[in-house]
């Protein structure tokens, strides 16, 4: 069940899921919200398989985007990201929804989401949790390099999604993969590689059976994640 579509007395008892994202430059082949089109259209596909248990919240396709000073990006910051994310929870739960699962398509989110996940569900409630699903790092070895922005694994899964996202034709023109020491630690993207692209290990290669086997290896494991809070909250409630 969607969110948005939902009524007052529907929301209650099921567990949330939001998809999270990135306004970001992705190389010059890729949109600048392709975190979040890759974390909508996975979380879109859990919300099919469990559409009585679960809410689909509106994709947040803004998160804290620093590390891509120099280059096109709308960002917001981390204290800001951090309270707004609080009050989704905080209203999330006074509204009835039992846990929240926030599917995450973007790295520069990740210290917030740890933030966000420890100052909720370290406050003694038993039933209420914040999980986080992460597509950072994921499938290194299906894709054989480390893509750490907008490399194979990314734009595979883009192109998997929906081929008239990816511009092929601008690949074309790059010539220089390397990746300067400290990026994403001391120094930004545009001060890493001239063209936004962090793919360790190689040139991007665009590949849509690895794109589509990493989308559905997400999706499982997502469903497995969700079936273990369904499980998790009879529990909770049975000794409530």
């Amino acid at each position: 069940m969607k969110l948005i579509e939902a009524t007052r007395e529907e929301i209650r008892g099921k567990i949330g899921l939001m998809p999270i994202g990135s306004i970001e430059q992705h190389g010059p082949h890729l949109p600048l919200g392709t975190d979040g089109i890759i974390a909508e259209w996975i979380a879109q596909r859990v919300e099919e398989k469990f559409r009585d248990k679960v809410l689909l919240y509106p994709t947040l396709y803004y998160g804290c985007s620093k590390e891509h000073y120099g280059f096109p990006h709308l960002s917001i910051g981390y204290i800001n990201m951090f309270n707004f994310l609080m009050d989704i929870v905080t209203t999330s739960k006074n509204a009835g929804v039992s846990s929240l699962v926030i599917v995450n398509g973007h790295g520069g989110n990740e210290s917030v989401l740890d933030l966000v996940r420890r100052e909720t569900n370290m406050n003694g409630d038993k039933c209420f949790k914040v999980h986080v699903f992460s597509m950072v790092g994921r499938d290194r070895e299906l894709f054989n390099v480390i893509d750490m922005h907008a490399g194979s694994a990314e734009t595979s899964r883009i192109y998997a999604i929906n081929k008239e996202l990816v511009r092929k034709e601008n690949l074309e023109s790059v010539d220089d993969y390397t990746v300067n020491e400290g990026v994403f630690k001391t120094i930004p993207i545009s001060e890493a590689n001239k063209y936004g692209i962090i793919n360790i290990g190689g040139k991007v290669e665009i590949d849509e059976d690895k794109g589509r086997k990493s989308l559905e290896k997400a999706v499982d494991e997502l469903s497995i994640l969700v079936s273990k809070i369904i499980e998790e909250l009879k529990k909770c409630n049975n000794r409530a």
